[in-house]
């Protein structure tokens, strides 16, 4: 009876492929099944709209502007979140989907796996990104400005130190960590977060400046 039991528990199991895995569905997909009659859907009103058709691109908006705007909201994450700055971001993507004749929206294929929801959703992300490198070059054009004015006298050399002029012998990525880690410009509000460091880098960058800072005070002393 014990052989007999076995036999039907091992009878209820999928049979294995010639591959080693077993025949049926194979692995199960995390999250919900790929709906792909959905994405049909969304390429036929996808060239309804590439052909111009005001009642498809009506059609699309209401489809997905919420979902949209969810999306980018859930991505700038909780407490950082800014309506004025969702609504900018929306209002971008949307703007890359129509720019160009619909360039952007034409790339859109059910045959990647994806609806077009999800499609945007990368629309947004890059917007997103674009968003933030912008704020950081901003942010580092107004600190660079800043540095050229005032000037600020060492403990350990009299003359004053313009501290542009000690930005000037630093690498770009050395300049572009100051801003970042040093001197309290980091895009903290990114989603990315900018270059991501470790701790070790950050303390190997720190003792590079450091280094050059006390060879600059060095030489500015001897002047």
């Amino acid at each position: 009876m014990k052989d007999v039991g076995n036999r039907a528990q091992k009878s209820a199991l999928p049979a294995k492929s010639a591959s080693g895995g077993r025949r049926g569905n194979g692995k199960q997909s995390k999250g919900r099944p790929f709906d792909r009659e959905g994405a049909l859907a969304d390429k036929v009103l996808v060239d309804r709209c590439l052909a111009g058709e005001v009642a498809a691109w009506e059609e699309l908006y209401l489809q997905c502007h919420d979902s949209l705007l969810a999306t980018i909201d859930a991505i700038l994450g909780e407490g950082k979140s800014d309506r004025n700055l969702v609504d900018e971001i929306a209002a971008r993507v949307w703007y890359a989907l129509v720019a160009n004749d619909g360039q952007r929206l034409s790339a859109y294929s059910p045959d990647r796996g994806a609806r077009l929801i999800t499609f945007m959703r990368t629309v947004a992300r890059d917007e997103l990104g674009r968003h933030f490198r912008a704020e950081r070059r901003r942010r580092r054009r107004e600190i660079l400005a800043a540095w050229g004015k005032p000037r600020y006298r060492s403990a350990v050399a009299s003359p004053p130190v313009l501290l542009g002029e000690f930005m000037a012998t630093l690498t770009p990525q050395e300049r572009d960590f100051c801003a970042d880690h040093l001197l309290g410009a980091s895009a903290t509000d990114s989603p990315s977060g900018g270059r991501m460091l470790s701790a070790v880098n950050i303390r190997q960058i720190t003792h590079q400046v450091y280094r050059k800072f006390v060879r600059f005070m060095g030489s500015d002393s001897q002047s």
